[in-house]
């Protein structure tokens, strides 16, 4: 075996390491060891190189599989020649941690149409407003172009000069020595700040920033159907775009207050009612609460705790067709009378007889303690009518 450096000692992995190892390995090592990271160490330009022909090795496969059975690449163990510069694309990273761009690379100019950015705006909806949609003024401040410069920054009689420094193109380029020879490294002019102009002369009103705040009143449409933490775009409703750009967009955050009566669950809304133990052993009809107005239903004789009734069409509407509407749930809890009245407890007796029922003639000792019930859940209404209709 040629001597020469054990690659895998200089990337300090196991010889069994896998290539994501290896290249974590080889790319911390070189940003420890790059010369412009070590100016003052005349050795670091050596240990740089050495790892980079480590990584140019071990990083392709098929010259470490000759490596590791012959110990060298090639005839005469490493050589420029012998290295497949592709192997190197990890550099290109490397470089933009240390210089801010690759060899070459070109950054896009800042002077050029930009657009404007985003803003966003938080609107707080009730559950029946939900169901009908709504037009909603709001009012917010935003960035537009200065009426007195129109968005060029510059004051009247004056405009924005091309920046000497770059000549207008907002960037500057520097050759740089690395273990590949010389890179040309591409960063933004530090005289206009990659603007590739300059103002000489600003504008009073913004101060050469080309836009001013504005407070804005404009009229946005809630669809019916938006649910909590939804998103809607006004499109051109952000801050003004510079150079000739589009504007930003508004987003409208949906906020909807929990409701006081329903739970919702998509396009569905759930509530719960309670009857007496007359109604559900005879039968009833009854006014139940409603989105918009209170609804009938009818409940059958025999009617137990957690019968889940469904109206139809009654919810919410869908956001992608306002025709189509979810379904109301509507659970029915048996309420069992706390007082009652001796005429009451007469004719509660009569029907223990009736139905050959042992009930307490007020001998009894003292009723136990209870320790629970279905209203010591804190699943909500849906997670109860998932529980009493098994889904």
């Amino acid at each position: 075996m040629p001597e020469g450096p054990d690659y895998y000692e200089v990337l300090g992995v196991a010889r069994d390491a896998d290539a994501d190892t290896i290249r974590k390995a080889f790319r911390r090592l070189a940003r420890q060891h790059h010369p412009d990271v070590n100016p003052e160490d005349p050795q670091a330009a050596e240990r740089f190189k050495r790892v980079g022909e480590a990584y140019a090795v071990l990083g392709d496969p098929q010259k470490r599989a000759q490596y590791d059975r012959y110990g060298h690449v090639g005839d005469g163990g490493f050589s420029p020649g012998d290295v497949d510069f592709d192997v190197f694309g990890d550099l290109s990273q490397v470089f933009q941690a240390f210089f801010g761009g690759g060899g070459g690379g070109a950054r896009r100019r800042r002077n050029g149409p930009r657009p404007g950015d985003d803003l966003g705006y938080e609107i707080v909806l009730t559950l029946e407003e939900v169901v009908t949609g709504l037009e909603r003024e709001v009012s917010y401040n935003r960035l537009t172009a200065c009426p007195e410069c129109y968005g060029t920054g510059a004051a009247a009689g004056s405009s924005p000069q091309r920046c000497a420094t770059c000549a207008g193109h907002g960037e500057v380029r520097q050759n740089r020595r690395t273990m590949f020879g010389y890179t040309t490294v591409v960063t933004a002019c530090p005289d206009c700040g990659g603007a590739g102009e300059q103002i000489k002369e600003p504008c009073r009103r913004c101060r050469g920033r080309g836009q001013v705040p504005e407070d804005v009143t404009r009229s946005v449409r809630v669809p019916a159907g938006v649910e909590d933490g939804m998103r809607l775009r006004v499109t051109g409703g952000g801050n003004s775009g510079a150079q000739g750009g589009p504007d930003g967009d508004l987003w409208l955050l949906m906020r909807v207050r929990p409701h006081e009566v329903f739970q919702r669950e998509g396009t569905d809304v759930a509530c719960e009612v309670a009857v007496s133990f007359t109604q559900a052993a005879l039968g009833a009809t009854l006014t139940v609460p409603g989105l918009l107005q209170p609804q009938r239903l009818t409940i059958p004789a025999g009617t137990q705790t957690g019968t889940v009734f469904r109206l139809g069409g009654r919810g919410i509407p869908s956001t992608r067709n306002p025709n189509i509407r979810g379904d109301e749930f509507v659970a029915v809890r048996v309420v069992t009378p706390t007082v009652v009245t001796p005429e009451e407890r007469a004719l509660l007796r009569r029907l223990a007889e009736l139905q050959h029922e042992a009930v307490d003639d007020g001998d009894a000792p003292p009723p136990a303690q209870p320790v629970g019930s279905e209203d010591d859940e804190d699943s909500g209404i849906f997670g109860k009518l998932r529980s009493w209709l098994k889904f």
